[in-house]
This record gives C-alpha cells, structure tokens and sequence, in this order.
C-alpha cells in the first residue's frame, strides 16, 4: 500500500482530533498502563471511537504524537490483506524525532486488519508507544489477544448511553441539574425509553427516521459483523434469525423452538447451527443469552436461556408487538445497566417455580434484582414481594431489591430488606 495514503489519512485524523466540543464524557474509566493494550469492545455504533478520541484528546497535548486509523475507511481496505508493518513505517517517516517520545497509536475496528495482533504485539515490544483498540467483535478480538498478546492488554466494555449519558448528553450532566429540572429528566427518561441510547439518534427528529436507523444498524451488525466475518451464505435466515431473538427480550428462548419457527418459514437449519449463530450474535454484542442459576451444568443445559440485548430499543424498532411494552424495556434496560457494572449475572427460580430476574455476584455474596414496571395491583406486589422472599431465603441473602417506573419505599420482610426503587434513579444512581 502506499504510504502517503496511510500518512495523509494520519495528518486528516490528527486535525479531527483537536475537535472534541460537544462530546459527553462517559461513566467508562479506562487505565493507560505502559506496554498494555488499551481494548475497548462493544456494538457498532455504541460511541467507542468517540470515547477513545475524548480520552487522547483530554490526556495527549500535542496531537503529533497520535497514531489513529479507522480501519473501516475505504482508503485503507489494502490493510484488510497486506502486512500491517507498514502503518509504523509511515507514521516514522512523517515523525522521525518522535522514535524517543511517547506515541499513540489509535486502531479502530483493528479486527478488519490482518494479522493485527503480531503488528500490535511487534510495535509495544519495539516501540515507545501506548496501543488504543476498538472492535465490534468479542471472539475476533479475545481469541487474538489470548494467542498473541497473552498478558498484555487490558479490554473493557462499551455500551450504548446509560441514562444517566443519555441526560449529560441533553444537558442534565450534575445530580443538581435533574433535581432542579424534574420535568425535563421525567420526559426525557420516558423518551430513553421509546429510544434507547445510541447517541447519535440525538440527532434525528423523526420517529420514522429513529425506526429505519435502529433497524438499519441491526441489519448492519448482522451483515458485517456475522455473515461477512463468518463467511455465511444465507443472509435471509440471518436476519430471521436475529429478529426472532430481539422479539424474545427479556423472554426465554429454546434452540428447538426457534428451529421449528425457522423450519415452519422455509429455512433448512439445524439446531447445533442455531446455538454457533447465537454465539455470533453474542460475539458481536448484539444479543447477549443468559443462563439460570445453578451450580449443575445438566440444570443449566436443560432449562431455557433468557434473551436481552445491547439496547432495548433495537428490539423494539424490530418488533412492534414490543414498542409499548415498558415493562420487558425496563428488564432490558436494568440488564444492561448491571452488564455496564462488570456483573457476572444470572436469572433464578426457586423451588415454588417463583421467576426472579436477575441474581449478580458468586455464592455467598449474592444480590437480587427483580423488576416490575408498576406494583400498585395488591396480587401482584404478593407475587413479587413472595419470589423475592423466597430467593432470599434459599440464597441466604439478606436482601433485594425491586425496580419499578413508580414506587419508591422499602419493605421489610422477616428480617429480610426489600428495596423498592424507582427506575430513573437506580438507573443514575440516585
């Protein structure tokens, strides 16, 4: 490949660096560790290259010591099949003095490149450098890092806006402003909720326009990210695929129902190919399936996985039967929200069959989470405050909590303590 092309494509990137107004600081905290690759992962279009821009743009003061390709940009396709060498040659001929200072080298969508991982592994051995990544591709990225940078990366999950993004982005960054805006925060939490949290649907006005994108993006994810990386041919029952499991949100799902829905539409697959797509769709942070409780592994494969995804409003925009039902968006949403949390989650059922949504944490320091959107109907603050008390008694915890769009109280149950919470301020941490 041409240098020059590489190197005009490093001074252009440099420029937009310096541009940075407007951007919201997200609730991420990163480290940079000397001969540590920084990785961030998550779905396209959830914000990584702009984090990781606002972090060098805040941290580096002379924008000559950046190195930042976006390997999704058509002038770079070469770099997808030749030796990547070539991007430290150009960057050192435009910077020769810089071989004694420390430089940034920025590589967004890195999975695209080949043979990214030897290059990567090469210029921190070699180098003075400190090494940023964003991919849209879990397994891609770990498997590489696992063989060849064993011990020498540090990766973190990027998500979508959280709630409390989502009004720092409208202008409600400090505790004081929502307080003194209840208004304000209270429509926007509703709109978050019809919406979600990619935030450049801040930028379109149209509820029309919002549909076609969050469809659009999960087209995307299922095209590039899957049938492209995989190298499948059938595109069509992909897609079917992927919407089937977005309408199943917060829902269980079977690898023998969804084959039998698929085989009633036409498409020859098997179940063992069901599970490998599933595993795709997880890769690339669209869908994310999670297991029950259990420290049996026969109890785990035989009961059924719950459903959620990287945002509730890609569901949503997919399936219509979901668009108003606020209470499987708010599952989703408080999902998400403990994902973002670095939790280790699980769903759990007791012995009297009670459903509880989401168990965080290992044996012996676990925490209950149950959600439902309204709990002012007496038979169904009985059923929930009983699943609640049940769980706690058989996983010896001490207490739980509810979240809900309305109440907020605390319930004490037999020396058990039940926090009801409201959404929006679980969700900013109120």
């Amino acid at each position: 490949m041409n240098l020059e092309t590489i190197q005009t494509v490093i001074l252009q990137n440099q420029k937009i660096l310096s541009r940075v107004e407007g951007l919201v600081a997200r609730d991420l905290e990163i480290q940079a560790i000397p001969h540590k690759a920084s990785v961030l992962i998550g779905i396209r279009r959830a914000g990584k290259s702009t984090y990781i821009r606002k972090f060098i743009a805040d941290t580096v003061r002379d924008k000559e010591l950046v190195c930042w390709l976006d390997f999704a940009d058509d002038r770079l396709i070469a770099l997808q099949s030749e030796e990547p060498g070539q991007i430290a040659d150009a960057y050192y001929q435009l910077y020769p003095e810089n071989h004694d200072r420390t430089v940034v080298f920025f590589f967004d969508e890195i999975q695209l490149v080949n043979n990214w991982a030897l290059f990567v592994n090469r210029i921190q051995n070699t180098e003075n450098c400190q090494v940023f990544i964003t991919g849209s591709s879990a397994k891609m990225l770990s498997t590489e890092l696992a063989t060849e940078l064993a011990g020498r990366t540090l990766s973190w999950d990027l998500f979508p806006y959280s709630f409390k993004e989502y009004l720092a982005a409208c202008s409600l960054s400090m505790r004081r402003d929502v307080i003194a805006n209840r208004d304000k925060a209270g429509f926007l939490f509703a709109e978050y909720m019809k919406w979600g949290g990619f935030p450049e649907l801040l930028l379109i006005k149209t509820d029309v326009e919002k549909t076609k994108y969050l469809q659009n993006l999960v087209m995307d994810v299922v095209t590039r990210d899957v049938a492209m990386r995989y190298k499948i041919q059938d595109l069509p029952m992909l897609h079917t695929l992927i919407i089937m499991l977005l309408g199943c949100m917060a829902r269980p799902a079977t690898v023998n129902k969804l084959r039998q829905r698929l085989s009633g539409m036409h498409y020859n697959t098997s179940g063992e190919w069901i599970s490998k797509y599933i595993g795709y769709f997880n890769d690339a942070y669209i869908i994310f399936p999670v297991e029950i409780l259990s420290s049996n592994s026969a109890v785990r494969s035989v009961n059924p996985k719950k459903i959620y995804c990287a945002d509730h409003a890609l569901a949503t925009a997919c399936d219509f039967n979901l668009f108003n039902n606020t209470g499987i968006a708010l599952e989703n949403m408080v999902y998400v929200q403990l994902r973002r949390q670095g939790n280790e989650i699980h769903y759990y059922k007791t012995s009297n069959g009670y459903e509880i949504d989401f168990v965080t944490g290992r044996a012996g320091n676990l925490s209950i989470y149950q959600v439902c959107a309204d709990l002012s109907d007496e038979e169904t603050r009985k059923r929930e405050l009983r699943a609640v008390k049940e769980a706690c008694l058989e996983l010896e915890c001490k207490s739980a909590k509810i979240i809900t769009l309305r109440q907020d109280e605390c319930v004490e149950l037999d020396g058990i303590t039940v926090s009801v919470v409201k959404a929006d301020d679980w969700l900013m941490g109120f």
